[in-house]
């Protein structure tokens, strides 16, 4: 299958679902702007039926232009350790920049692709930069994917940093390799205050509310060294979300010569369909609807893959929620998650309960029973939270969570956090917040403070403070999804990047 020369934008990034799952509303948005470009996702043999069913998403005659320009093609099969280079990308790309053909192994098509004109790459596939590089010889304009917020990005990676991993190991590196090296990258934690414009002050072991069996981030450490070395970024947020964030984001990015594009929100709606699991629940929301009203459910799930090592509180929490009379869901795909039989029959013996593995969650935030999001405050939750006006009550496990957890709050007034329910030697620490309270006041992190906890939130979504936060919820919700409205920040900014990297 040949391709007639346009203007191609190559995409890849680590396998993290997490990661690709917001850059197709981005890439549905370029193909929507310009006829004459294409756009190819190269990916693992995981993601690539999950980019499918997002394309599923779209209208009928939306989707068969979309289809024809873009190309979803796993060039690797299963990846069973992410953390590892995927050392099939440099083959494939040589092949692609010489105007071969490459094959998708999930179907086996074969497609012939003009040279990419311009590449976007998640800052953790360090392997795939370094290839793009060393192929094109440095021609080839390569875009930063921050697949989260822009005060993430101001905190995390504007400090001066010195790299400590060869590249040979970013580019080649085998399993024993990376994993003896992974200790080296372990956050020092001095108990210093991390602030920036537009996000609340933490303490900086706030940032691991939760004891997790994550030992040091190679990741981050990879994307120090080229989130500063490429040709600009885009950022999946907003200055209605993020705020000052984003000015700072800029401010330090520009002293490099180079430009942000905040291009959020990044989520596309989930259309009513009979996937599997979803009738179940769906009967399960329709029959609280009737029973209990709109807005009566909460639902809980901590996504894909982080879960606390001590759940004691997770259980505790749910507890409480269905003691209260209130309809619960639970959803735990996380592969970490082992429900003990006890919980699981609590479950099965309530008429207000509904337990599962998986979940349609956009289906489940969609319901007019869903009222509340128990969430751990993944960036991608949150997005879609606010897609569904379904204000969250935040549970951080680690990560970006905590700081969206607190913005959310404090800066938009538009949620809760759970305090007492963080574990572990550093999530057990007073958070900031406290740093003035009078001792009696501080939390104490047990169980039982983490059951009077969630009663005293339960209390507060049905009072006067539950319906203020949500309406500034539904406000700020609004206003982020505004960004892709005409004259939005969202549309002027890809116009930017189309117009300097496309259109010459």
């Amino acid at each position: 299958m040949t391709i007639p020369t346009q203007k191609h934008i190559l995409f890849h990034c680590v396998p993290a679902w997490g990661h690709f799952k917001p850059f197709f509303p981005l890439a549905v948005q370029i193909l929507r702007s310009r006829p004459n470009v294409i756009i190819s996702i190269l990916c693992d043999a995981q993601i690539y039926p999950k980019l499918l069913g997002e394309l599923e998403k779209l209208s009928s005659g939306d989707r068969e232009d979309i289809k024809a320009r873009l190309f979803l093609i796993d060039i690797s099969g299963v990846i069973f350790n992410p953390l590892l280079p995927i050392l099939e990308f440099e083959p494939v790309f040589k092949a692609m920049y010489r105007g071969e053909s490459i094959k998708c192994l999930t179907t086996g098509k074969e497609f012939t692709l003009p040279p990419p004109t311009v590449a976007i790459m998640d800052p953790f596939s360090g392997y795939a930069i370094e290839a793009i590089r060393e192929t094109t010889e440095n021609k080839l304009p390569i875009l930063i994917w921050a697949s989260f917020t822009a005060g993430e990005a101001f905190i995390e990676f504007s400090e001066t940093h010195t790299p400590k991993l060869d590249v040979k190991v970013i580019r080649y590196g085998t399993e024993k390799e990376v994993m003896s090296v992974m200790p080296q990258f372990v956050k020092e934690i001095t108990g210093r205050v991390l602030s920036a414009p537009g996000v609340p002050a933490m303490y900086d072991y706030e940032y691991f509310p939760q004891e997790t069996p994550f030992v040091g981030n190679i990741f981050v450490e990879i994307a120090h060294r080229y989130l500063t070395t490429c040709n600009g970024m885009f950022v999946a947020s907003s200055t209605a979300y993020d705020g000052e964030a984003v000015d700072a984001l800029k401010e330090w990015y520009g002293t490099m010569g180079q430009v942000v594009y905040p291009v959020g929100p990044l989520s596309l709606p989930e259309p009513p369909s009979e996937k599997k699991g979803k009738r179940e629940v769906v009967e399960f929301l329709d029959k609280m609807r009737s029973k209990h009203g709109e807005k009566s459910v909460i639902y809980m799930s901590f996504g894909t893959l982080f879960w606390p090592v001590n759940p004691e509180k997770v259980w505790a929490v749910m507890e409480e929620i269905l003691a209260s009379g209130t309809p619960l869901v639970w959803a735990h795909p996380s592969p970490l998650c082992q429900a003990p039989e006890d919980i699981l029959r609590m479950f099965r013996d309530s008429e207000i309960a509904f337990e599962t593995q998986w979940a349609p969650q956009e289906a489940i935030l969609s319901h007019p029973a869903t009222g509340w999001f128990v969430s751990h405050g993944g960036w991608n939750s949150t997005q879609e939270a606010m897609l569904y006006r379904v204000p969250q009550i935040f549970y951080p496990q680690a990560a970006d969570q905590p700081q969206n957890a607190a913005k959310v709050q404090f800066v938009h007034k538009a949620g809760f956090e759970l305090i007492e329910v963080r574990t572990g030697e550093y999530g057990t620490r007073i958070p900031y917040r406290f740093k003035d309270a009078d001792p009696k006041d501080l939390p104490t992190f047990t169980v039982e403070a983490a059951r009077r906890e969630i009663r005293d939130v339960l209390k507060k979504l049905k009072s006067e403070e539950g319906l203020i936060v949500r309406k500034n919820f539904e406000r700020m919700s609004k206003e982020f999804y505004g960004g892709w409205d005409e004259g939005g920040e969202a549309r002027e900014s890809l116009n930017d990047f189309l117009r300097k990297f496309v259109d010459f």
